[in-house]
């Protein structure tokens, strides 16, 4: 049986699918990065995050408040009143790296939030338009499409993105005029060799694989996974009424400490 040898204009149609597929997978992966995850990180600061921030600043609170009772209360035991400017220099230092991280935990929240705050209101045409506008750019512009391409392209690839995560369907439209240099011959057109083409569309198909792969460890990632959670009110009610009850614990915990701190320097005052 002799072997079925593909025709040069049935490889370049192969390869043309191909690329078109991995040019939708890297699309559909920017999607994730630059909006849904972004806005799923938004959407947790909204819902949940702004309680994980209240516990953390009432266990610091509370943690703080302990340990200055039992400094005060080793300075009593050796008959001296407390000495607070000096006790609280101390629990500056032991709490440097809580208070760090409790910053981080705000400037994180923040950042999202001011995402949110950020966008720019589109109509669901608008929002069509924007994912098409971006995804001419990415033909023109990703650097997984174009490897080694020239620092010019990787850099207005960089405006792209950044318009594409603010939401900024005018930046992407007049990118879009701008870019349209890029927009070469078909390079496919330029040879009949069918080993070549063979060779391409081997390559084409390897990459759509590798994309298809990273695609789908984009989307079972702890991110997305957080974003069905947060789809979930039930989980959301759950959540936040957990975290409540963790930040009264702490506060209760907190004005004990301080209610016996009170008593201490009163008995020096007597």
């Amino acid at each position: 049986m002799a072997e079925n040898v593909k025709t040069a204009e049935e490889l370049r149609k192969e390869i043309r699918v191909a690329r078109d597929s991995v040019l939708g997978l890297v699309t559909r992966m920017e999607d994730i990065k630059l909006q849904q995850i972004l806005q799923i990180r938004a959407d947790y600061a909204l819902k949940i995050g702004c309680w994980e921030q209240g516990l953390l600043e009432a266990e610091i609170a509370a943690r703080r408040a302990k340990r200055r009772l039992a400094l005060a209360q080793g300075q009593a035991n050796r008959g001296v009143a407390p000495r607070m400017d000096h006790i609280e220099t101390v629990l500056d230092i032991e709490f440097a790296e809580w208070s760090a991280l409790a910053e981080e935990a705000h400037s994180a929240a923040e950042q999202a939030l001011a995402w949110r705050a950020g966008l720019v209101p589109m109509t669901k045409a608008e929002a069509n338009i924007l994912h098409s506008v971006y995804r001419t750019l990415m033909k023109r512009l990703h650097p997984d499409v174009h490897v080694g391409e020239d620092e010019e392209r990787a850099a207005l690839f960089q405006i792209a993105q950044a318009a594409y995560k603010n939401g900024d369907v005018e930046a992407l439209r007049s990118l879009e005029v701008a870019t349209r240099r890029f927009d070469g011959p078909d390079d496919l057109a330029e040879t009949d060799d069918a080993t070549l083409l063979a060779e391409e569309l081997e390559l084409a198909q390897i990459e759509e694989n590798v994309m298809r792969q990273q695609l789908h460890k984009l989307e079972e990632g702890e991110d997305i996974k957080l974003g069905h959670m947060l789809a979930d009110p039930d989980w959301v009610a759950e959540r936040t009424m957990e975290l409540k009850a963790a930040i009264e614990q702490w506060e209760r915990m907190r004005y004990e400490c301080d209610a016996r701190l009170e008593k201490l320097k009163r008995s020096f005052d007597e």
